[in-house]
């Protein structure tokens, strides 16, 4: 047995400065979690000339704070002991700024890397290593903990914790990419409580009980985040913005993987993999042994003895049992009756575990048939989406092209009408997308700083006309104490916001609609949204399944206002993935009234005019007579309507018809821009994109391509095109492109 000791005072030495990081172990000491324990615990920040292993082994600290470089230390024989893990992923990442077009590792090739050498940056070694990058490949550069290397210094990229760095480079304006380890298949754990070999064999269970307490911190530090925030400011005199650390909160989140592992949980095999690498790397030798790392190897062998008393008095009775049996031959004969009926109860169980084991076999064929079904489905819903927008390109394309020309009333209402209707179908087209996407799981939800104000007014244009049309009053209020300045998925609220308002357009014959922005109320933080009409409203039976995918009124309803019942069903599941809620009053003939809470949170720091997409009141066409333009595109239709839209910038504009001929037309033109759709005959845009990749790094070529996914505009990225232009095509989204692309 060991020791118990009361109010035993302990040092628990952390790997770096306070941050939320470190959000269990505040949360543990405040909530009282490790006094009602018996710990009285001084939590301190790193001492950057030594580290936590070293202040744990010289007894400055009791415990310590460390990552997957625990394990070399063992292999190096240093007598330390995990008693459990809190990130199930590591952090550490590498990170570069997304203008520098690096995306892969591949591409940091003769670039300058700077990360910690040895054993703090083994994962990044590692990852460098899996890629067949040497040190011959880059340039390094000594690692400084200076957070803005990026911007101070000739660095290209360099190792970060994505909980928060990635954050403070968005936050001043500037976008970033991250190339994480994991999906390169290093996937080393994050941070885990150590201590030293003689605490745990003095005293085992104190070490456990210290774990126990941590645990239960880390689990009220993310259920209540914005208080853990709100503590870590307050007592451990954090400076870092409020918002910033809200952000590392909802990142910390899902590298600690709690909902899936337990907090604490340790696998061996998993340290076996992550040794094996040090081992790869040359860190350590072929025949280190990790025996005696983790807390369980000290734990169970007490387990052990306690095993052998318990088995001796088994032994002890089971002979007192024999002897009995030996002189009481009526016992024996009840023994050999329920021996007999146990037998008989054994071949029905395993008859049932049969049964049992077939359904199983059947289920799992099942579930193969549904997933296989289920990607039938979203490559079906995709392919259509493609065959769709690509004709769509040519009829709004045109029709874009019309609305620039001198027409009469007569037809300038024709074509603004065929523009609406066009608008219609692609909205149509991508309400489909996301609702096979959401069904899929395959929703990811951004979260960067953004202008409200701002998002008011877009969705005020966005809608004024189509309100004008039928002579309905729109307004909006923003109320009083509402800032400009959040952080969210601005595409993904202005969505929600604008399915509410189009649903109230669609069934608003006379009156107004009226949106209005607030704050939220009964002390929440976040803004509610409130869209009110005087439509024809619902009645009760209506209301309860308004949210209902392919739902409306009845069929009268579709058939007189159209629709495909899914808008209001996408809002809801946004709104649920933003962990807010939607609601709806409504009466019949009267009209309804839709409010969306959303709890996103503040932005202290306004954003920069070139992160803030501001919507031009007219449309700017660049000048761009001194510049070629080359456009690969197979089909004729959309050739015309492309060069047609190229000849107001005064380019010279050259077609091909393939990838190939894109290939050869590039090098006898040297043109200054690339627009290369994806699917084409003899070679397909991504590889004729390569091809001229390896040719010049520097030329930029846009992808312009019915393909929208997500996974496909990511993988049209990372294969070398600057940016993607989606079709139909958006005559002022192409301006825009080009502008930027020649900084104009």
């Amino acid at each position: 047995m060991s020791l118990v000791h009361a109010d035993e005072k302990v040092v628990l030495k952390l790997k770096w400065t306070h941050q939320f990081q470190f959000a269990g172990y505040y949360a543990a000491k405040e909530q009282g979690y490790y006094r009602e324990l018996g710990f009285d615990v001084d939590i301190q920040e790193r001492n950057q000339d030594t580290s936590p292993v070293d202040d744990v082994l010289n007894k400055r600290a009791t415990f310590g704070v460390t990552d997957s470089s625990i394990v070399l230390h063992r292999l190096q024989k240093k007598p330390v002991v995990v008693l459990g893990t809190i990130y199930q992923h590591s952090p550490l990442v590498l990170m570069a700024l997304a203008d520098s077009n690096i995306r892969s590792p591949d591409d940091l090739i003769n670039k300058n890397i700077s990360f910690q050498k040895g054993i703090d940056g083994a994962s990044i070694t590692a990852l460098l290593a899996s890629a067949s990058i040497t040190k011959k490949d880059y340039n390094y550069i000594p690692f400084t903990f200076d957070n803005d290397m990026l911007l101070n210094s000739d660095v290209d990229a360099f190792s970060v914790y994505i909980t928060n760095q990635p954050g403070y480079y968005e936050l001043k304006g500037h976008q970033v990419t991250i190339i994480d380890p994991r999906n390169y298949g290093i996937d080393f754990y994050g941070d885990m409580i150590f201590t030293s070999q003689e605490y745990v064999e003095k005293y085992p269970e104190r070490a456990q009980a210290f774990m126990e307490a941590t645990i239960k911190g880390w689990m009220y530090a993310l259920k209540y985040q914005e208080d853990t925030v709100d503590l870590i400011i307050n007592k451990y005199g954090v400076k870092t913005d409020k918002a910033v650390l809200m952000q590392e909160a909802a990142k910390t989140r899902k590298l600690v993987h709690s909902e899936v592992i337990p907090i604490g949980s340790v696998s061996k095999n998993r340290f076996i993999r992550i040794a094996q690498v040090y081992r790869e790397l040359g860190l350590v030798d072929e025949d280190t042994t990790l025996n005696g790392l983790i807390l369980d190897d000290y734990l169970n062998a007490d387990n052990g003895i306690n095993r052998s008393y318990v088995f001796g008095i088994v032994g002890f009775f089971l002979a007192v049992l024999i002897v009995f049996m030996i002189f009481n031959r009526k016992l024996q004969k009840i023994v050999q009756e329920k021996t007999s009926a146990l037998q008989s109860l054994n071949i029905d169980l395993v008859q049932k575990n049969t049964i049992v084991s077939s359904q199983n076999d059947l289920l799992e064929k099942e579930k193969e048939k549904a997933e296989i079904a289920n990607n039938a489905k979203s490559l079906f819903v995709a392919n259509m989406s493609h065959e769709i927008r690509t004709p769509m390109n040519g009829i709004y394309g045109s029709l874009q092209l019309l609305e620039n020309e001198k027409l009469s009333e007569n037809g300038s209402e024709l074509v603004e009408s065929a523009i609406s209707s066009t608008k219609n179908l692609l909205t149509i087209v991508n309400d489909i997308l996301d609702f096979s996407k959401i069904e899929a799981g395959q929703i990811e939800l951004e979260s960067h700083p953004f202008n409200l104000l701002e998002l008011v007014k877009e969705l005020e244009s966005n809608f004024s006309p189509l309100t004008k049309t039928k002579k309905l009053t729109f307004t909006t209020n923003i109320e009083e104490g509402v800032q400009s300045y959040w952080i969210g998925d601005q595409v993904r609220i202005k969505q929600i916001v604008a399915n509410l308002i189009s649903n109230s357009v669609k069934f608003t014959e006379s009156g107004s609609i009226t949106l209005v922005v607030s704050l939220a109320s009964d002390g929440l933080e976040g803004i509610t949204f409130t869209v009110k009409d005087t439509g024809i409203g619902m009645d009760k039976v209506t209301v309860d399944k308004v949210f209902q995918q392919f739902t409306q009124a009845d069929p009268s309803t579709t058939r007189k206002y159209g629709g495909t019942g899914l808008g209001m069903a996408i809002s809801r599941d946004l709104t649920q993935l933003m962990e807010g809620e939607i609601k709806v009053e409504s009466e019949l003939g009267i009209g309804s009234t839709f409010s969306v809470y959303l709890p996103i949170h503040k932005s202290e720091n306004q954003i920069s005019k070139a992160t803030e997409a501001l919507v031009a009141e007219e449309m700017i066409i660049p000048e761009l007579q001194s510049k070629t333009i080359l456009v690969a595109e197979d089909n004729r239709i959309n050739q015309k309507v492309v060069t047609k839209m190229l000849e107001l910038t005064k380019a010279k504009v050259i077609i091909a018809q393939n990838g190939l001929e894109a290939i050869a037309l590039y090098k006898q033109e040297q043109p200054d821009i690339i627009l290369m759709d994806i699917q084409m005959p003899e070679l397909d845009g991504v590889k004729a994109c390569q091809e001229i990749r390896y040719l010049d790094h520097d030329i930029k070529i846009i992808a312009l391509t019915a393909n929208v996914m997500k996974k496909e505009v990511e993988h049209y990225l990372n294969s070398g095109f600057n940016a993607h232009v989606a079709k139909p095509i958006v005559q002022r989204n192409l301006y825009e492109i080009l502008s930027e692309s020649f900084g104009k």
